[in-house]
């Protein structure tokens, strides 16, 4: 029993020493509706000046009603100047057979989609990222959490 507590405790450390993760935090949507006056906002600072890629991963169901979905958002710095802002579409159905695309079983899944590549931040800023969807309909069924993910 103690050695696979040692096992799962260096299991764990080894986990936790993945350096290329700068930043990772989700946002639930409450009822799994993405409402569309709602921002998702995602802040955080930056210790060194590099380069770096930011993911958005959207959870979905076989709920959401549409085979895609637009989404816009804005990168600000610490001023709230716009660093780089952008509308992305996310495929989310198969266009031709209906199928779910990306990751998941049965009526879960998630796309990861890298919106910006390669971005050189400023050592010891704050940054925020704010998301929106873009689509005609105010209310978003289907759709469960958003997360945003910097890594190097």
């Amino acid at each position: 029993m103690i050695k696979i507590y040692y096992l799962y405790l260096i299991f764990i450390l080894l986990l936790s020493c993945n350096q290329s993760n700068i930043y990772s935090n989700y946002y639930n949507f409450e009822d799994n509706i993405w409402h569309s006056d709602s921002s998702i906002v995602f802040d955080f600072n930056s210790k060194n000046e590099e380069l770096l890629n930011f993911n958005l991963i959207l959870s979905y169901s076989n709920e959401y009603p549409f085979q895609n979905i637009y989404s816009s958002y804005s990168l600000l710095d610490s001023e709230k100047n716009i660093v780089k802002s952008n509308m992305i579409e996310l495929q989310l159905f198969d266009k031709k057979y209906g199928y779910p695309l990306g990751d998941g079983i049965f009526k879960n899944f998630t796309v990861d989609t890298l919106i910006i590549k390669s971005l050189e931040i400023k050592k010891n800023a704050e940054y925020t990222l704010l998301v929106k969807h873009s689509m005609r309909d105010d209310r978003l069924p289907g759709v469960s959490r958003i997360a945003l993910v910097v890594e190097k």
